[in-house]
């Protein structure tokens, strides 16, 4: 049972037990300050748990960084660049960190000419993609399929019509939910104070006082905590949180939507593949399924969201575009999930497709700190850059294993 604390002053509240949230608990406890955490469900029962189970560099992002070296563009290219090395390093840090659950995975992309694009340039993107990794410490030499027979022998159910050729890349797999437990747990060990099933019912900073009061439900009663910071980590309910302090004045972010089904096994490789509306989309394989997505469309209820009939569509047809001998229809789905990527909101009006997908910071009036569009990958470094805020003691959570 929870009961109201009002002795104690915590350092720092943080709303959200997603892999945010947890990254956050860890690295503030690990330099001495005194955390509590609230989730208002079941840690990493969000958007966390619903991802295409990726520890990755986002090699897409070389190319926007190419197309935008050819526009002279030099500024995008260098934050698409950065964005690429940065999230490399990481992988690597939670490889190291994290190796019974951070784990090698081998990543296929065909070439087709009817796709409009040489095999050079992605032969060349794929290379300088690897040699990032010499930097980073990560570093895997691809294997590049000169020959489409060669890449038919790893695919033999790969469609073979107008197939250039392609390359195998290396990246990395995880299991999300128990990436945000153990996480959450190495917090735990560290000191954190965190509950599930507690939902933020309201804040308000105490000028006079210099804490946040903040009262959240459990087992149907009210608590109020205090501490002198708070960090809103929800996620998809950042916009929510904010309403609960009556700090929303506009949003903060873009509640962009992705799906994913399962298939039994039916490749022995995961692979990168281009949809028929140019997206980029993953196969990924484990022991016994195909993990298939991911969609994007807008979605503004966190609590209310599951795949739609149109998304399990798509991306079934996706999959038969490459692999149309396995005849793959809604009786092969063995379960579809989604969740909402916490894009940061920004000025310029784009498609999901084009929103960044670099995490944000941003401070409210009251000095809330609020943490927008906290990846997988990044959540490590995310969590870093907010402590700083906080204390001037070193991040440990490079070095300290899981």
């Amino acid at each position: 049972m929870i009961m109201t604390d009002t002795e104690t002053v915590f350092d720092v509240a943080i709303v959200g037990g997603g892999i945010a949230g947890a990254g956050i608990a860890r690295d503030a406890s690990l330099r001495g300050l005194r955390v509590i955490l609230f989730e208002k469900n079941t840690f990493g029962s969000g958007t966390s748990s619903k991802s295409s189970k990726l520890i990755h560099g986002g090699i897409r992002y070389l190319d926007l960084a190419w197309k935008a070296l050819l526009r002279f563009d030099l500024m995008e290219f260098w934050k698409n660049f950065c964005f690429v090395f940065l999230a490399l390093r990481e992988c690597c840090i939670l490889e190291r960190i994290a190796p019974e659950l951070i784990k090698p995975i081998a990543l296929v992309i065909p070439i087709y000419r009817s796709a409009g694009r040489s095999v050079w340039p992605v032969y060349f993107g794929t290379f300088v993609y690897s040699l990032l990794g010499i930097l980073t410490g990560s570093f895997r030499f691809p294997r590049f399929f000169w020959d489409p027979q060669a890449i038919l022998q790893i695919l033999p159910e790969l469609a073979s019509d107008d197939l250039a050729g392609g390359v195998m890349i290396w990246d990395h797999t995880t299991d999300d939910l128990e990436l945000v437990k153990a996480t959450m747990k190495s917090a735990v060990k560290s000191g954190a104070t965190v509950f599930e099933g507690t939902p933020v019912q309201s804040y308000f900073y105490d000028a006079a006082r210099q804490f946040y009061e903040i009262k959240v439900q459990a087992n149907g009663n009210e608590s109020v905590f205090l501490a002198r910071k708070l960090i809103n980590a929800s996620g998809p309910w950042v916009d929510k949180v904010r309403e609960c302090g009556g700090e929303k004045t506009e949003d903060f972010i873009v509640p962009v939507a992705g799906s994913h089904v399962e298939l039994k096994k039916f490749i022995g490789t995961s692979v990168i593949l281009q949809a028929e509306d140019k997206r980029l989309f993953f196969v990924i394989c484990n022991e016994s399924r195909c993990r298939v997505g991911t969609t994007e469309r807008m979605h503004n209820d966190p609590d209310f969201l599951e795949a739609t009939d149109e998304e399990i569509d798509y991306l079934l047809r996706q999959v038969n575009r490459y692999f149309p001998s396995l005849n793959i229809s809604r009786a092969d789905v063995l379960g579809t999930d989604a969740g909402i990527r916490p894009l940061a909101c920004q000025k310029k009006s784009k498609n999901p497709y084009e929103i960044s997908r670099e995490h944000e910071i941003r401070i409210s009036p009251s000095g809330a700190i609020h943490v927008l569009g906290v990846k997988l990958t990044d959540h490590r470094r995310a969590a870093e850059e907010v402590v700083d805020l906080l204390t001037p003691n070193k991040s440990l959570t490079h070095a300290v294993r899981l």
